[in-house]
């Protein structure tokens, strides 16, 4: 551990005081000296003692074939590092993801496997554990592949922060592939993953599924445990599956979701493993558009044995935001209507505290800087305190090789801290009210339907492009994903169609992204409407 702190004497005990403004009494000053010196024996007694961490079974999960692809290997820059891990349990061979390649974002711990986090602020974090994702994804008999490039930091919606380089978009390399989970939505666009597990702080998720052209799930807040998985804020940490199609999404989900017992951001509600719903088996047996787009009776307002058509509500102010191509508002608009095509009812409804959600979240954001720092949350957790020992203590030069999104939100931490300390509990109160809000929509229809994203994906704007550039030319991305990650509810983004960018070619066709948005731990509702609407439309001639 590099940081030790120094011996206690009166004058420290001063300096510490200070640093919030306040000097300790010359009358009490030994006292205090006394009892901070007493204080710092026992944390450095426990910074002695062995952490504790969940161990990893290298025998039934060995790593095997571990290297960094070349680039002639890597031509979209996707890979971080390519390895084999599987299970030599001959059972696993039955598993439900047996024979299945996934491939992990890297802020995901892999015990032994370089995790870059996609910075150069630290280059030898070697996890000493599995997240739970993984363990989970090795006993039901898929094989991890490797960790796929992600933003610096995990930090960025758009593709061209990694420390080693941009990630290119399949359909047009110069262009943005969605971050921060960028390299994962490229390799299971391209096939060389099957599956992929993904990470959303704002949008991580569903921004590189939209543009890419896959299907991303951003789940319930703590229906699928975090553990083991590098953190941006407790509040808003998501991770979930990223495929190519719904079915597999499913799949995927039903393996990893589930209470772990080590991440009490695991609600109340949330499902032990063995209770969570068999969502492919539930899919498969109602496989027919008019089925899956039907409510059976075991909602409030369906009696027993009957069913209704599935009700779905298009958010106007999810299409009305300045930010919005209406361009990409017509092609989702167009998707929407087929959903009345199948038998669904749709409908309008309105949620207007929509339009506070991104200032609220972005204040939300700009309040934290406690994992920056290496603060403690207070949840009970399993804490990557290997990762703090690699980030802290800040240095210029570690500062230097941060984003400037990354660095700027330290900063902005800082600024918050000292002259605004109640804003980071006030955005909790407005999340909550935001979730009421969607609560009460909720309450009317089965799901909510808007544009994952505002536009089709963009030119790359070079990394050394200054920051304002940066900013300016991302802002507004996450106004319909954002909201979604503060108040917990699932979002799913599905393909539906493809658009020119607005400058052109014409003839250059780019993913466009449609987000169904349920009930807290209604995923199967989405799955639901997504496989009826894709198993009947090809989106790509749309």
């Amino acid at each position: 551990m590099s940081l030790r702190g120094p011996p206690v004497t009166t004058e420290l005990l001063q300096q510490t005081a200070a640093k919030v403004g306040l000097h300790v009494p010359d009358h009490i000053a030994e006292d205090f000296t006394s009892m901070l010196a007493s204080g710092r024996e026992a944390m450095e007694e426990v910074a002695a003692l062995d952490d504790f961490l969940p161990p990893v079974n290298l025998e039934r999960f060995p790593r095997t074939d571990m290297f960094r692809p070349p680039p002639q290997e890597n031509p979209f820059n996707a890979w971080a590092t390519k390895v084999i891990v599987q299970s030599s349990d001959p059972d696993s061979a039955f598993g439900s993801l047996a024979g299945k390649k996934v491939v992990l974002k890297d802020n995901i711990c892999l015990a032994g496997v370089p995790c870059e986090f996609g910075t150069k602020v630290f280059s030898d974090w070697i996890p000493i554990t599995d997240a739970t994702v993984v363990t989970r994804i090795l006993e039901a008999g898929g094989i991890i592949t490797g960790k796929a490039t992600c933003e610096n930091f995990c930090a960025y919606g758009v593709s061209n922060t990694a420390a080693h380089g941009p990630v290119g978009n399949p359909y047009d390399k110069t262009r943005s592939a969605g971050g921060s989970t960028s390299g994962c939505g490229v390799l299971v666009s391209i096939g060389e993953a099957d599956m992929a597990i993904g990470g959303d702080q704002g949008g991580s998720i569903r921004i590189p599924a939209s543009h890419v052209g896959i299907v991303g799930l951003k789940p319930t807040f703590g229906l699928v445990p975090y553990t083991g998985i590098a953190s941006n804020e407790i509040s808003v940490d998501h991770t979930g599956p990223m495929t190519r199609d719904v079915l597999s999404n499913a799949e995927l989900l039903k393996v990893i979701a589930g209470v772990d017992g080590m991440d009490d951001r695991q609600l109340a509600g949330t499902p032990f493993p063995s209770q969570v719903p068999n969502y492919p088996a539930l899919l498969t047996a109602a496989r027919t558009a008019r089925a899956l787009l039907e409510v059976g009776g075991k909602t409030p307002d369906v009696a027993p044995g009957d069913t209704r058509k599935l009700r779905i509500g298009v958010l106007k102010e999810g299409e009305t935001l300045q930010v919005m191509d209406p361009r990409v508002v017509s092609c989702v608009r167009k998707a929407v209507e087929r959903f009345g095509e199948l038998g669904a009812e749709v409908v309008q409804i309105s949620v207007p505290e929509h339009t506070q959600a991104m200032l609220i979240g972005r204040v939300h954001r700009l309040t934290q800087s406690n994992n920056l720092l290496g603060r403690s949350s207070g949840t009970r957790q399993v804490y990557l305190t290997d990762l703090t020992e690699k980030i802290l203590p800040w240095t210029q030069d570690k500062f230097e090789k941060l984003f400037s999104n990354s660095s700027i939100g330290l900063l902005q931490g800082l600024y918050a801290d000292e002259y605004y300390p109640h804003l980071h509990g006030k955005t909790h109160n407005l999340i909550r009210k935001l979730r009421f809000a969607y609560d009460k929509a909720l309450s009317d229809v089965d799901l909510l339907v808007m544009p994952t994203l505002p536009w089709v994906a963009k030119t790359l704007l070079p990394q050394d492009a200054p920051p304002l550039a940066h900013f300016k030319e991302s802002f507004g991305l996450t106004a319909n994903t954002v909201p979604f990650n503060l108040t917990g509810h699932p979002a799913l983004s599905i393909p539906c169609g493809m658009c020119s960018p607005p400058e052109g070619p014409e003839d250059l066709r780019l993913p466009v992204g449609m987000q169904l948005v349920g009930k807290y731990h209604d995923e199967l509702t989405l799955f639901k409407a997504a496989l009826a609407w894709s198993d009947a439309y090809d989106w790509k001639s749309m």
